[in-house]
């Protein structure tokens, strides 16, 4: 689960990859096509430091969202899901996140 967690927020992943690591991303296409056009999206990456599983499908998880390499968002909270065997970031916490970019403005999927 923190290797996806992480290949989802990786720069070096391809869109294709972070589609089927985040919940419904086939539903997600333009949101994720967002951040692939934001040059912001090259310079972030996260880090997990902590997965507590809440159940045989879901875990909370703590991470830090890196800014070039150093932490810019200490201590996030967020939640995984099991999804068809692969454990993935979770709708919510994406959501969450555009959320905090956006100032609370609604982005369609979220």
């Amino acid at each position: 689960m923190k290797a996806n967690w992480e290949k989802f927020f990786s720069p070096d992943t391809p869109l294709n990859e972070k589609t089927k690591l985040l919940e419904h991303g086939n539903q997600l296409q333009l949101l994720l096509q967002g951040f692939a056009h934001d040059p912001r999206t090259r310079e972030v990456g996260a880090q997990v430091s902590d997965v507590t599983f809440t159940s045989p499908t879901q875990a909370d998880v703590t991470y830090s969202l890196t800014l070039k390499g150093q932490t810019a968002v200490p201590n996030a909270t967020g939640v995984s899901v099991l999804d068809n065997g692969t454990w993935k970031v979770s709708v919510k916490t994406i959501c969450a996140l555009v959320s905090m970019d956006t100032g609370g403005t609604a982005v369609p999927g979220c």
